[in-house]
């Protein structure tokens, strides 16, 4: 089957996936184009806390012991959240009707204030692909590209993600080769 790559999608890592980083990882996919490709790992939750990364006066506003995500390898210095659509800040990026990325600071003042997302995960770092090179990997069978589920993205456990993915594409995880062709 030959799949496009489009944002928003997720990308689910397949059992041949050479990259250590992503073995077993479900990223959304949120920008894509010729020259690049955008995403967050959305599965792999650190030990650290939102407390552990910013300043105490932010901290205290609000009592978020959520973890914080590894969204990938690039600049784990930048900062963000993936949340309900209820809540529209100045950072934010729309990725469907139901789910929107905005700044960790921006969620966090708003919650403060009470007129946060219902639903969030923070996150540092992201994944980013440089020209062709997405492209290749769904070639060589390292990814399989799903359909964004707002209950995947928002709501189920960061440890089920992957495995639910790959078994709604009824996918054994145990298989050790798998692969699809891909164009963008």
């Amino acid at each position: 089957m030959i799949q496009t790559i489009g944002a928003p999608s997720l990308l689910v890592a397949l059992p041949n996936l050479r990259d250590p980083y992503f073995q077993k990882t479900v990223v959304l996919l949120c920008d894509y184009t010729e020259e690049s490709a955008f995403g967050v790992v959305i599965n792999r939750p650190s030990p650290v806390k939102v407390k552990d990364i910013l300043n105490e006066e932010t901290v205290l506003a609000t009592d978020i012991t959520t973890p914080i995500l590894l969204g990938g390898p690039v600049q784990a210095e930048f900062l963000w959240s993936v949340h309900s659509s209820e809540y529209t800040g100045n950072s934010t990026t729309v990725i469907n009707n139901h789910i929107h990325m905005s700044s960790i600071l921006e969620v966090l003042n708003a919650l403060s204030e009470g007129r946060g997302p219902h639903t969030f995960h923070l996150g540092c770092g992201y994944a980013g692909w440089g020209p062709g090179q997405l492209d290749n990997e769904l070639k060589e069978g390292a990814w399989w590209i799903q359909d964004v589920s707002t209950d995947l993205v928002l709501d189920m456990a960061y440890g089920q993600r992957w495995e639910a993915v790959l078994a709604s594409l009824g996918i054994d995880p145990a298989v050790t080769s798998f692969f699809q062709t891909g164009e963008a």
